[in-house]
């Protein structure tokens, strides 16, 4: 660079209080040095030819600070990305003609992107003897000031917006910039446009457009909560059924003659507010709402990851997210934030569209601190290259596998060991499916239900009174839910008769409408339910599922903890290794009781067992042994095996420190070293130094203070520790470690919350709605599965956010 450019450049840094202005939305360099035009044209010319240099060790601003909006018009599979990050944006003009006010208008919602640096300054940039940075103090000096992290660079929204306006000095005098300012509030002054002002209504008119509104919005507020269709096969006039959301508005109208007045053929014909696009217009202003309502939840906390996937009723490949974080109150928070169609289920594939809908919703990567996900046999390997994918960008986002799948895959494993339980499950479902597997079987069932119940009660052998005796039918095990397996035993335990009388008679049937295969079948189960093996494995199981059965449950719940979870498998393996030591002698009294009342025969139990697999001599066990050791016993064995494997306290040294702030037994396993073990080794970028030395000072006066207040006893886990430190006021005295137990509470404990969503989801996307859009069944999903938050937001803030949508001509406001 020549002598004379240098000292162009120096002396332009010299001066004071003026903010480089570049118009349509150009690159700027903001310094705070004024200078003349001139001198900024030689700058501008310089940076051309020259760049800028920076330092190497400049810090790069975060990947996830460029953000998007989405904006979405009338037509359902059209999507208007706008980027959020100036330095990243394509211009107005890219846009197709009929879209550009809609960007506009989505870029003025948001306002300018402020990236601002957390206790940190930004980075360096311009020449090396005379090197500035941005100022975080400009953002509210210059309120139409954008800065970008991609480019270190600052832009001016209004003049991007309406970069078509002329360059220069307009006719008041006024610079192009003030003039793109002057558009930009002009824009936002909506009451006072000229074509307001020519079309002026009165507030008579923006009441009755307002009370129409809000009967549409009423309607499918309704409807979207009870996962109802909107639209009916027949929506014309003459129609004796016009579809639920136009029953439901006449229903309205019916109760209120001045609502009647003013809706459907009352309404001006080009504001009714019932068309499709209309609707799905206020479906996703009702979803927006809710899912900026879960980004304020969040706020500044970490969180946790937690996705599955599942095929809706059309074949496509629905990916769900859940948030999982402990909200300002302490409470652990597990929300429903997207559903986001995926063309394949790669992790890379899976990785972007997570790292998409972070953006979208202003989450950064680097703020996760857990992954949890099911870990299904035809996705583990895809689950497992995520959880790692997400580890590179974060090292603290730590991968917990769902509890309730492992002690799915426990069970399952412990059944599969044992043979003769393997082969009962697979006889229990041949049992089972012959006789739901037809409606005149099943009215045969119940009928020979009522006459069991009335012969029992002449015996008086059942007890009668309001509720008690109800008719029932057999359950189906199923293979997601372990439970579905005991809810099976037990009923078929409830009906056996019954059941036993049904199978009799399809096996002795001759009749037209039994085949001989489904004879054969029948008369198969009727040996299988007459066998003393079938019976003995039956009582079996149904009180060995029945201890896990608990545990089954209370792994489907929400908001739990690890630590929670792992008291819960600790009680279930009490009682199952109790069951092994002295639960023989009931269970075999409750099977010989059980044959005898159904007639089955009872086998000398101390008489030789001849065990024809294993070969051994007729002389060798008995067969009370048989029962007892080889079935019984290994049974239990092989459940208390799986369960220590797989939910082993040992098993990772996260959860062993994390227990450490358990508040149970009065604090008893609180334990200082631990503690600060698990904030310095688990989690050192939420802790600086100095931060790590006054934690452990803060455990001293905690150690001391907290076990003996009578405000902390009696808690059960750590969330409840977390929600009564706020209560009290002490997460603010012991701020480090709140925030450590905010950290390890994010941490996934199952995938529940993501299989209710898809559970939903069959609910919503039926086999008579399968043709649905992904953005028409996202926006119905998340008002679904989040009510609790949807139902906070008025119809009249809804009515103003549908007016600032877009441009619209009958006024709302």
């Amino acid at each position: 660079m020549n002598k004379r450019k240098l000292k162009t450049i120096e002396s332009f840094f010299k001066k004071k209080d003026k903010v480089n202005e570049v118009v349509q939305g150009q690159d700027v360099h903001v310094s705070d040095d004024p200078c003349s035009e001139s001198e900024l044209d030689e700058v501008a010319a310089w940076i051309a030819e020259f760049g800028t240099e920076e330092e190497e060790e400049q810090e790069e601003a975060p990947s996830q600070s460029l953000h998007t909006v989405t904006g979405v018009n009338s037509e359902e599979t059209s999507v208007l990305l706008v980027e959020r990050d100036p330095g990243k944006r394509c211009q107005i003009s890219d846009y197709p003609p009929e879209k550009q006010d809609q960007v506009i208008r989505a870029y003025m919602k948001h306002g300018p992107y402020r990236f601002e640096f957390k206790n940190k300054l930004y980075p360096l940039s311009g020449p090396k003897k005379h090197q500035r940075r941005f100022q975080a103090h400009w953002f509210k000096a210059f309120p139409w000031l954008e800065y970008s992290p991609k480019l270190d660079a600052a832009f001016c929204l209004p003049c991007f917006l309406f970069s078509k306006k002329p360059v220069g000095k307009g006719k008041d005098g006024n610079s192009a910039h003030n003039y793109a300012v002057q558009c930009y509030d002009n824009l936002k002054n909506q009451p006072g446009h000229i074509v307001h002002v020519m079309e002026k209504q009165s507030d008579e008119d923006i009441r009755k457009n307002r009370l129409r509104l809000r009967a549409s919005i009423d309607a499918i507020r309704w409807l979207a909560f009870q996962a109802c269709p909107f639209r009916g096969h027949d929506e014309s006039a003459a129609s004796n059924n016009q579809g639920n959301f136009l029953e439901m508005v006449k229903l309205l109208a019916s109760y209120d003659d001045e609502v009647k007045a003013v809706v459907l053929g009352n309404a001006p014909g080009n504001a009714k507010y019932t068309s499709p696009d209309i609707q799905k217009e206020i479906l996703d202003l009702m979803a927006s709402n809710v899912q900026s309502a879960i980004r304020d939840e969040i706020g500044d906390a970490k969180f946790c990851l937690i996705v599955d996937e599942s095929r809706d009723e059309s074949r496509k490949e629905q990916m769900g997210i859940v948030v999982r974080f402990v909200d300002k109150d302490g409470f652990v928070r597990e929300r429903f934030l997207e559903l986001v169609h995926v063309r394949d289920t790669y992790s890379t594939t899976l990785k972007q569209e997570i790292c998409s809908v972070l953006s979208n919703h202003k989450l950064d990567v680097k703020s996760i601190r857990g992954q949890g996900y099911d870990g299904a046999s035809n996705m583990r390997g895809e689950w497992n290259g995520l959880q790692a994918k997400f580890m590179e960008d974060c090292p603290y986002a730590y991968y917990v596998h769902c509890f309730a799948h492992q002690l799915q895959l426990a069970l399952v494993a412990a059944s599969k060991e044992v043979t003769d339980v393997h082969n009962f499950f697979e006889h229990l479902a041949l049992v089972v499916n012959t006789v739901v597997s037809s409606s005149k079987r099943n009215d045969d069932l119940n009928a020979n239900q009522v006459a069991e119940i009335e012969h029992l009660i002449e015996l008086n052998e059942l007890e009668t009174g309001s509720g008690a005796n109800q008719i029932g039918t057999l359950q189906c095990p199923g293979d997601t839910r372990w439970s579905s397996h005991f809810d099976s035993i037990c009923s078929l335990l409830r009906l056996y008769k019954p059941t036993f009388l049904v199978l009799k008679d399809i096996a002795t049937a001759r009749g037209s409408g039994t085949s001989a295969s489904g004879r054969a079948k029948a008369a198969g189960a009727v040996k299988l339910m007459m066998s003393f093996d079938f019976v003995f494995i039956l009582h079996v199981m149904k009180e060995l599922m029945g201890i896990t059965n608990l545990l089954c449950k209370k792994l489907q719940q929400k908001s739990q903890d690890i630590v929670n979870a792992m008291d819960d498998v600790a009680t279930t393996k009490k009682p199952i290794q109790n069951l092994r030591d002295h639960g023989w002698s009931s269970l075999i009294s409750d099977v010989t009781s059980f044959c005898k009342k159904q007639d089955i025969a009872v086998p000398d139990l101390n008489a030789f067992y001849a065990d024809y697999i294993r070969s051994r001599a007729q002389n060798e066990l008995t067969v009370e042994h048989h029962y007892r050791y080889d079935i019984f016993t290994v049974a239990v064995d092989q459940q208390l095996h799986e369960l220590n494997s797989r939910f082993s306290e040992q098993a990772t040294e996260l959860l062993v420190l994390y227990a450490s702030l358990d508040p149970k037994d009065s604090f008893s396993s609180l334990k200082i070293d631990d503690v600060c073990l698990l904030a310095s080794k688990f989690y050192p970028a939420d802790f600086s130094e100095q931060e790590m030395v006054n934690l452990r000072h803060q455990l001293q006066h905690y150690e001391l203070y907290v076990p003996t207040n009578p405000r902390f006893q009696n808690l059960s886990n750590i969330a409840d520790l977390c929600r009564r430190l706020k209560e009290t006021g002490k997460s603010d005295d012991y701020y480090l470690i709140d925030r450590l137990i905010r950290l390890v509470l994010t941490l996934p404990v199952t995938t529940a919350t993501t299989e209710r969503a898809f559970s939903a989801m069959k609910l919503i996307k039926t086999r008579l709605r399968s043709k649905m859009g992904d953005g028409f069944l996202r926006d119905c999903l998340i008002l679904y599965i989040e009510k609790e938050i949807a139902i906070k937001f008025t119809t009249e803030s809804l009515i103003d956010g549908f007016w600032d949508m877009k441009s619209r001509r009958v006024r709302l406001k």
